[in-house]
C-alpha cells in the first residue's frame, strides 16, 4: 500500500480535476495522481480537505485515515463494498457464541511462531546466546508465558525494559503507536470482507472496543511492526522522544515510514505465497470470512522468515 503521509500544520489537500493538489502557504503546490495512492493518513491538526478531495479519493477507493497524537484512528472514511455480509456475520456470531471453532487457536499458534522466527533472527544476526525463541514456540498453548518470554527476549536485543502497554516509557509507547497504525490496515480489510471488528474470539467484547481487529492482527504484529521498529533501533540507533506521555512529530513520522515501508514489503507464508503484508492481509481476512461461513478450515499467518 502506498499511503499518502500528512505530518505538516497547515496542508491543504485538495483535488483539481482528476489529481489531488496537496499545498502550503508559501510553498509550491504538489500534484499527486490517485494511482499513486492506497490510503491518506492525516496525522496532525490543522489539515484541511475539500469534499472534492474526499470525493476523489472514495471513487478510487482510497481510504481517508486521521489519527491522534498517539497514532489512533479517531474517524476514517472509505467505500465500503463488503462480501456476503449477512452470511458472514451469521457465522462470525454463532462461531463465537457456540465456542467450537479452533480459530483463536489458530490465530495464537501463528502468533507464537512469528513471535518466536523474528527473536531466531536477531538472535542470529546479532550473535546473542541463547534459546529463548525455542522457549516462545513451545509454549503455543500457553499463550501468556511465551508473550513474557516473547518481550524478555526483546530486551536483550532493545533497551526496553518490558512490554506495558500502558507505560509512557519511549519504547512502549512507540509500539503502541505503530500497532494503532496496523489496526486501521486490519480494520478496512474486516469490514470489507464483511466480518464485524468489534466481535472478537480472544480478546473480550466491550462496547467501542475492535475486539476481531487485535485478534487478526496478532498475527501480523511480529512481521509489520516488531521487525521494523527493532530494526529502526539496532541498525538507525534510532531513539524516539516522548514528551508527556507522546512522541514527537519527528519520531511519529519515524516509526510510521517504517511500518508503511513493511506492510509494502513482500513476505511467503508457510503456504508458499508471496505477496506484500498488505495483500496477506487482505487475503487472510477473506480466508476467515470464508471460515466462519463454514466453507473452509481457518489456517493463520506465519511468515517464512
Amino acid at each position: 500500500m502506498k499511503a499518502l503521509e500528512i505530518t505538516d500544520y497547515g496542508i491543504r489537500l485538495s483535488a483539481k480535476g482528476r489529481t489531488f493538489v496537496l499545498s502550503k502557504k508559501g510553498t509550491k503546490p504538489k500534484n499527486i495522481s490517485p494511482a499513486e495512492v492506497d490510503q491518506i493518513l492525516i496525522m496532525t491538526s490543522g489539515v484541511s480537505i475539500t469534499s472534492k478531495a474526499i470525493r476523489l479519493a472514495l471513487d478510487h477507493g482510497i481510504d481517508i485515515v486521521f489519527l491522534d497524537s498517539r497514532g489512533l484512528p479517531f474517524g476514517r472514511l472509505f467505500h465500503s463494498d463488503p462480501v456476503k455480509t449477512v452470511d458472514t456475520r451469521k457465522g462470525q456470531y454463532l462461531a463465537i457464541l457456540k465456542g467450537e471453532t479452533d480459530i483463536p487457536k489458530e490465530i495464537i499458534r501463528a502468533k507464537v511462531k512469528n513471535q518466536a522466527s523474528h527473536i531466531k533472527y536477531w538472535f542470529k544476526r546479532l550473535g546473542i546466546e541463547g534459546n529463548d525463541y525455542k522457549e516462545i514456540e513451545a509454549k503455543v498453548d500457553d499463550e501468556p508465558t511465551a508473550a513474557r518470554f516473547y518481550w524478555h527476549a526483546i530486551s536483550r536485543i532493545i533497551p526496553m525494559k518490558g512490554r506495558d502497554p500502558e507505560s509512557s516509557d519511549e519504547y512502549n509507547v512507540s509500539f503502541n503507536y505503530a500497532y494503532a497504525i496496523l489496526y486501521s490496515n486490519v480494520q478496512r480489510a474486516l469490514q470489507l470482507v464483511g466480518l464485524d471488528p468489534y466481535a472478537g474470539f480472544i480478546h473480550k467484547d466491550r462496547s467501542g472496543k475492535l475486539s476481531l481487529v487485535y485478534d487478526f492482527s496478532e498475527m501480523f504484529k511480529p512481521v509489520t511492526v516488531d521487525f521494523p521498529l527493532v530494526s529502526l533501533v539496532v541498525e538507525q540507533g534510532f531513539k524516539p522522544k516522548v514528551v508527556e506521555g507522546i512522541l514527537d512529530l519527528e519520531s511519529r513520522k519515524k516509526i510510521a515510514d517504517a511500518v508503511i515501508n513493511a506492510l509494502n514489503s513482500r513476505v511467503k507464508d508457510e503456504l508458499g505465497e508471496v505477496r506484500t503484508c498488505n495483500q496477506a492481509i487482505r487475503a487472510y481476512a477473506l480466508k476467515l470470512a470464508s471460515a466462519v461461513r463454514g466453507e473452509e478450515k481457518f489456517k493463520g499467518f506465519v511468515k517464512v522468515w
